[in-house]
This record gives C-alpha cells, structure tokens and sequence, in this order.
C-alpha cells in the first residue's frame, strides 16, 4: 500500500531554530544577522559560502542542514523542493537597489545574482547535492492544499519519493523558515508507525499556517 508521510519538520523564527516541536537553538536580543551567523557556526561551521548568501538562501540552508538526515542517504534525483514565500527576493531587490543610484552607482554581481527567490532553492541543492524537480512559489498565504497537490504530484508522476516542502520568508528582518520532510513509502513498516500522515490537515498543522 503506498502511502505518504511527514517524517520531519523545521521551524526557524524570532531567534529560535525549533525541529519537530523541540527548541534546539535559541539567541534571542541579537539581530537576524548574528543569530543567523551563530546557528551556522553551531550546526554547520564548514561551509564558507555561507557567508556569500544572501539572508533568504543563509535561512533555507539551515533550516535544510536541520532536515538533511532525512535525505542524506537517498539519491539526489529522487528529491524534489517545493517552497512558498510572499515577498519573493525583495529583500536582495532592496540591497542591490541600494547599488544602483545614481549618486551611489556601483551595481554588485554578487548581490544581483540573489534578486530571483529560487536562487535558495539552488543554493540548497548544490549543497546536498540534489536533482530533482523544484519549483518556488510566490504567494501572499501558504496554501497547503495547493501545495500539498503539487507534492502528490511529484510523486505520482515525476520519480521523486523524498520532497522538501515549505514556507521560506525574509524581508526587512522579519523572517519565517516553516520547511518539512514529506516521503513517500511503498509499505507501512514498525519504523513508520509514529510519523505523521501527508494529509492536508496534518501538513497545514506541521507548517503552523498562522502565515
């Protein structure tokens, strides 16, 4: 019987990296900036182009590296990503804007390079090495009926049994990476009796739509 689940989530926001409803990292009084920076230094620590990133891509990649033992062992062609936010790149448009006037010309290519929102979602499989279809969407809530059809369908008809699925938002500091490991399974097995069913109602609850 085949069957879809949710096996892990990640949720990163206001100073707090929570995975699956436990708190595992807190700075709290310090801006995105240096939380950010300090959460690399404590999960990842060896990935210089980190620094490179723009805000969105630093939040996707470590919510990523939170989930990345849910995939680690599955080929990368059977991984997909589907992400969600409402305010697109802007934060990026706003910094490289900043580049461009005309008292102040001196355009940045390293900043000009994140002014599309799916570059995160190249970022993350260039670092886990993924390839399998990916879409990101621009939208002002999370429809997790919507995205939970487009899921279903990457895995009836694209060859992908792992997906990285979610809501990933940065703009003006104010910022929400809600991200979750749905999988697909061909059997119910012992291992799986604890996961949580990919349905609309427990996907909608472990992405916490207060979006």
């Amino acid at each position: 019987m085949s069957n879809n689940i949710i096996s892990k989530s990640c949720r990163i926001t206001n100073n707090t990296i929570i995975v699956n409803d436990k708190l595992l990292f807190e700075n709290n009084n310090v801006p995105f900036n240096v939380f950010i920076k300090n959460a690399y230094k404590y999960f990842i620590n060896n990935y210089p182009k980190f620094f490179k990133m723009d805000n969105l891509s630093k939040l996707g990649i470590i919510a990523v590296e939170l989930l990345s033992d849910e995939f680690k062992s599955i080929d990368g062609k059977e991984i997909g990503v589907v992400l969600v936010n409402s305010a697109s790149s802007l934060d990026a448009d706003q910094t490289f804007q900043k580049t461009i006037v005309k008292d102040n010309y001196f355009p940045s290519p390293s900043v000009f390079v994140y002014t599309l929102p799916n570059i995160v979602i190249g970022e993350i499989c260039i670092k886990h090495k993924i390839y399998g279809e990916s879409s990101f969407f621009v939208s002002q809530n999370f429809d997790s009926t919507f995205i939970y059809n487009i899921v279903c369908d990457l895995f009836s008809r694209q060859g992908i049994n792992t997906a990285i699925v979610g809501w990933l938002d940065f703009i003006d500091n104010d910022y929400l990476a809600s991200l979750c490991i749905i999988k697909k399974i061909s059997q119910q097995k012992s291992n799986y009796n604890e996961m949580i069913n990919f349905t609309i109602e427990n996907f909608n609850n472990t992405i916490k739509n207060d979006i």
